[in-house]
């Protein structure tokens, strides 16, 4: 399964971006977009079903892989589908406390105790599935420490969280409150960016 995805260089597939800029000397209100992201985390903590859809691209600085991704939250469970943009292959991923199920698009499923495990395990793709569900929403994921920066105009920039440093590039301003369009994480070589086309809330 490793073979196709080593599609490293299907990582420009994702539209380049600077990252925003991160000014935290030069007098962004700090305390004020700290005011602002727990505000949004009081709001987004009670949507609990959303669907999202867009572009995932994953690499580890020598394998990766790219394509279209769905996720879809329902609760404390969420599925989320992956077609890859060159050989159609898919796969869903179906998630809830305490098992998840890899089903591939052949039929052959593969179960684990976590998302991450199973990831690591069977496409050797270190993803942070729990924490992301959180930080594709520009928010915290429960329980971890966290440092923060924010852009000048007061929304979050940079999040730092369980050995993870997430940018967030832009903002869907349609949105209320505004939701990440582009987020790129990193842990040393590890990556992952999204770039999020549709959210839909329940």
């Amino acid at each position: 399964m490793k073979n196709w995805l080593c599609l490293c260089a299907a990582l420009l597939m994702l539209p380049a971006c600077a990252p925003r800029v991160v000014k935290p000397d030069a007098g962004v209100d700090v305390v004020a977009g700290e005011g602002r992201l727990s505000e949004r985390e009081s709001r987004m903590f009670e949507r609990t079903e959303f669907d999202l859809g867009g572009r995932i691209a994953i690499s580890d600085g020598d394998d990766g892989g790219s394509g279209r991704f769905e996720w879809q939250q329902r609760g404390q469970a969420y599925t989320l589908r992956f077609v890859a943009p060159v050989s159609g292959r898919s796969w869903r991923l179906e998630v809830q406390p305490g098992q998840a199920l890899l089903i591939e698009s052949n039929g052959a499923v593969r179960v684990a105790n976590s998302a991450e495990e199973l990831l690591q395990r069977e496409l050797h793709w270190h993803l942070p599935a729990e924490a992301l569900r959180y930080w594709v929403l520009g928010m915290r994921a429960p329980g971890a420490s966290s440092e923060l920066e924010f852009g000048d105009d007061g929304e979050l920039a940079l999040l730092r969280q369980s050995g993870w440093e997430i940018r967030y590039v832009e903002f869907d301003r349609s949105q209320d409150p505004p939701l990440p369009r582009k987020v790129f994480a990193r842990s040393g070589e590890h990556q992952v960016r999204i770039a999020v086309r549709k959210w839909t809330f329940r």
